[in-house]
């Protein structure tokens, strides 16, 4: 399976990437390859830095550069493992850039849509989308900030609390279009164990053959 997760910076990503690849491991037969994106194959690391550093980057670079990001991505990591045979958990897929370059940037969402859709990206098999409130997201990253340098924001982390209720917003109206096609998981207040809990069980009820009691 191909499992995407979904979020505004600060909504746990990396956090719940881990517990769900973690538990498909412990219950599933298949190797789990966890990954992300920008960056997620061998040699994305200077691309990453580069889009995620790069001060005064136009937009349309911007996007073009996540694109190109993401075709490698495919090509060196995700097909060849699901062609393997292995689970790939990827934190962030379209939905991140049609929300940060369109809904945070003000890229046309046609055109964005329409170029995302010349480069027949997959559809993955299960969206998890992490819904929490930008200001508590917000005060997430201005906590961790002060822990390291490790923890330093991002260019698109540094933008604010406004940049992150438009991404949100437009993350939102992505998922309005075709709610069947998200798990959505309130994030809010709740304890990390606790988010993860119900992403498990909601992706055993997307994963199981017996009809839903519900």
């Amino acid at each position: 399976m191909f499992i995407t997760i979904e979020g505004i910076d600060g909504s746990g990503k990396s956090t719940q990437a881990d517990h769900l690849a973690n538990w498909l491991s412990a219950v599933s037969d298949e190797k789990v390859i966890r990954t992300f994106e920008p960056g997620g194959w061998n040699g994305g690391k200077t691309l990453r830095k580069f889009i995620l550093e790069t001060k005064n980057l136009c937009t349309m670079s911007e996007f073009l550069l996540f694109m190109a990001d993401r075709a490698e991505h495919l090509h060196r990591v995700i097909i060849p493992e699901l062609l393997a045979g292995n689970h790939v958990v990827c934190e962030r897929w379209n939905e991140s850039t049609l929300a940060y370059q369109c809904g945070g940037h003000g890229m046309d969402y046609d055109f964005a849509e329409k170029v995302i859709a010349s480069c027949s990206f997959p559809e993955p098999d299960v969206k998890i989308f992490l819904d929490i409130p930008p200001a508590i997201a917000f005060s997430r990253m201005k906590s961790r900030e002060n822990l390291d340098d490790k923890h330093k924001r991002d260019r698109f982390e540094a933008e604010g609390l406004v940049f992150l209720e438009k991404v949100s917003s437009f993350y939102h109206r992505l998922i309005a279009k075709n709610p069947d096609k998200f798990i959505m998981i309130d994030c809010g207040e709740r304890q990390e164990h606790e988010i993860a809990g119900e992403i498990m069980r909601k992706l055993g009820v997307e994963l199981s053959d017996e009809p839903n009691s519900d």
